[in-house]
């Protein structure tokens, strides 16, 4: 599929009491040099005057569309994406979570580079980190996932090497890949965004990088805070990372790879400190790590008594 430059693309925003923040999120919508847009905010029933910021936005421009989620629905960033997609009638789709920015030409910036390519292509751009403004902040303007991928394999065989990531809205994709792919994993409430764009790329044919373009992503006070308080969201975060490696094995015909591999022994080590109970009852998939614990282990006892031998003769 060709898109032309009056394609649809549709903005989806999930929120939950976020009066203070989603003006700017808004306003970076609002300004885009690419005008043929449609913004759903899915608004997670707030008590803090959200609302009532949308409604202004919604009457300003009626380009905005609230949908308060109804009461049956549980709290869920991954539901509220969902209704947008299903109420979206753009043919692409933009991600946006309601702290986070988008320079005035992402849109159109990524329509322009995408227009040419096919719908299972990705448009991706540089990205950088804020806590109050972007004016303070500086972009990441040079990492090595800056570039095209013609190969999603070989996309992942870098980050697993180099590690980081892209934030959600960095992305610019079709509806016909997010069709294809599947819509996003309402069963997870960890590491739903990794699992979602993990399918993404498993369908996709190729990332296309704009260097043209930015994006700006929140950080806030407590994002170094532990977020596994709790067996739930631990074994969430856990699934998570077997349906990606199973996804792995089915694609490539491989048991894992670097940047699997890496990911599950970050996982590993934290359920070590938090809830080990479920190492114990996930003992095949950590098979390799807790096979590299038991090595190191041997390794710390074999040097003690090398050690304790060692000492008798000073």
């Amino acid at each position: 599929m060709v898109i032309s430059k009056d394609f649809l693309v549709t903005v989806i925003i999930p929120t939950f009491n976020r009066v203070n923040l989603i003006k700017e999120t808004l306003d970076s919508v609002l300004n885009q040099t690419y005008k043929n847009w449609e913004c759903i905010i899915i608004d997670d029933r707030s008590t803090d005057g959200t609302l009532d910021v949308l409604r202004y936005y919604q009457k300003k421009d009626d380009r905005f569309k609230i949908i308060i989620k109804p009461i049956q629905f549980m709290q869920s960033a991954s539901i509220s994406r969902n209704i947008g997609l299903n109420n979206a009638q753009g043919d692409y789709i933009q991600f946006l979570d309601s702290d986070d920015l988008l320079a005035a030409n992402k849109i159109e910036s990524q329509i322009n580079l995408l227009k040419n390519e096919d719908s299972l292509s990705i448009a991706t751009c540089k990205w950088g980190k804020f806590n109050s403004s972007p004016a303070s902040s500086q972009l990441y303007e040079s990492k090595e996932d800056y570039k095209d991928f013609n190969s999603l394999k070989e996309y992942f065989d870098l980050i697993g090497i180099i590690g980081g990531f892209f934030p959600p809205h960095n992305f610019l994709l079709s509806k016909a890949l997010i069709n294809k792919s599947g819509y996003w994993n309402e069963n997870l409430i960890m590491n739903d965004d990794g699992e979602f764009f993990f399918r993404i790329f498993m369908n996709a044919e190729k990332i296309i990088f704009d260097k043209n373009t930015h994006v700006w992503y929140r950080t806030h006070s407590n994002d170094n805070i532990s977020l596994l308080n709790s067996i739930e969201k631990a074994n969430s975060l856990l699934n998570s990372w077997k349906l990606i490696e199973l996804m792995f094995l089915i694609k490539y015909n491989e048991i894992s790879s670097n940047y699997v591999s890496k990911k599950k022994e970050a996982v590993y080590n934290e359920l070590k400190k938090t809830y080990p109970i479920l190492i114990s009852k996930n003992k095949l998939f950590f098979k390799e790590q807790i096979k590299n614990d038991n090595f190191m282990l041997r390794l710390k006892k074999i040097k003690k008594r090398f050690e304790h031998k060692l000492s008798k003769y000073k």
